[in-house]
């Protein structure tokens, strides 16, 4: 017999002051991202399971709850993501004009382990969709810069990548697209020994090793991180100028007066989506990331298979009041 009181792990219901602290933080965001010529949008809680997330289905689709729909006899799932719902948004346009968009809403998934409990929570995010990057990244940085301020997070780390590189040095490296994802969880959780086992697996030889295993130490101080990542690209001969995006990236956080920022080559925020700059915001003592952002690209139609680029972040609206409530 249920008990009447139990709920699943990672589900809550939200109450005062936490609800009212919710309520108010959400309405000043969304008015500041509104007032930074946002549109404001609202995408649905349920989508059928074989069409959400668009190119990026397989993976949203398995980290979802599904359930049967007895009159359309399709699965439906609940949405584990916002961004792509957004992404289909914006092609509806079919403009090739940049859009901008904010939303808010909560979101469920599936635990990715037996140490995950956070299933449900409420997001805000924003998303640019673009033709031309020119004035993307600065508009993107300077909406953060300002939800840090109205967030009140000063005790934080932002660490920021290129997915784009990586992927230049995979392909350099000659390593199969097929066993990319497997390789980048490995990557993700920096056990050099899970590393060299799986290349192993892979009959990959000692360079590879020693070029990942370097891949992986590059995590800190920006000036020093991207010396050490240029040493990497001149050893596979990849273009130098292929860092002028983290470079850039850079250059605008610190002239937005975002602090602690760290490279950092494996860390894949979010979903395998992104394509090209990703970043995430964490709180140093605990780990637990608190926004998720990047760049990624999506088809302009089902016609017309040009691709149209993105870029954005959420915020994880209940994880950082809790934090500040402690």
């Amino acid at each position: 017999m249920s008990d009447f009181w139990n709920l699943p792990d990672g589900v809550e219901e939200i109450v005062p002051p936490l609800s009212t602290n919710l309520e108010k933080t959400k309405t000043e965001l969304l008015d500041y991202f509104q007032n930074k010529g946002f549109d404001l949008i609202f995408t649905p809680l349920v989508e059928y399971s074989d069409s959400i997330g668009g190119l990026a289905n397989e993976e949203l689709s398995r980290s979802s709850f599904q359930f049967s729909d007895t009159n359309s006899e399709r699965s439906l799932a609940l949405r584990p993501d916002i961004s792509q719902q957004v992404a289909r948004i914006d092609r509806r346009f079919l403009t090739e004009k940049n859009k901008k968009y904010c939303y808010y809403g909560e979101v469920t998934k599936k635990p990715l382990g037996s140490f995950t409990k956070a299933i449900s929570t409420m997001k805000v995010g924003l998303e640019i969709f673009y033709d031309s990057e020119t004035g993307v990244k600065e508009d993107i940085f300077n909406a953060l810069s300002g939800a840090l301020k109205k967030l009140g997070l000063k005790d934080y780390v932002l660490t920021i990548g290129d997915i784009s590189i990586l992927d230049e040095i995979l392909d350099k490296l000659r390593f199969p697209l097929d066993k990319r994802n497997k390789l980048k969880d490995i990557l993700s959780s920096r056990s050099k020994s899970d590393l060299s086992e799986f290349l192993k697996q892979e009959g990959k030889g000692k360079r590879t090793l020693v070029m990942l295993s370097n891949l992986l130490d590059i995590i800190g101080d920006y000036e020093q991180e991207f010396k050490n990542l240029n040493l990497i690209c001149k050893e596979l001969k990849i273009d130098p100028k292929r860092l002028k995006s983290i470079k850039q990236s850079f250059d605008i956080l610190e002239k937005n007066k975002i602090k602690n920022v760290l490279v950092d080559m494996v860390d894949f925020p979010g979903y395998s989506y992104h394509s090209g700059i990703v970043f995430s915001i964490f709180q140093p003592k605990t780990g637990v990331p608190l926004i998720n952002g990047g760049q990624y690209k999506t088809p302009f139609s089902k016609a017309n298979k040009k691709e149209r680029k993105g870029m954005g972040f959420d915020i994880d609206l209940i994880s950082i009041l809790k934090l500040q409530s402690k």
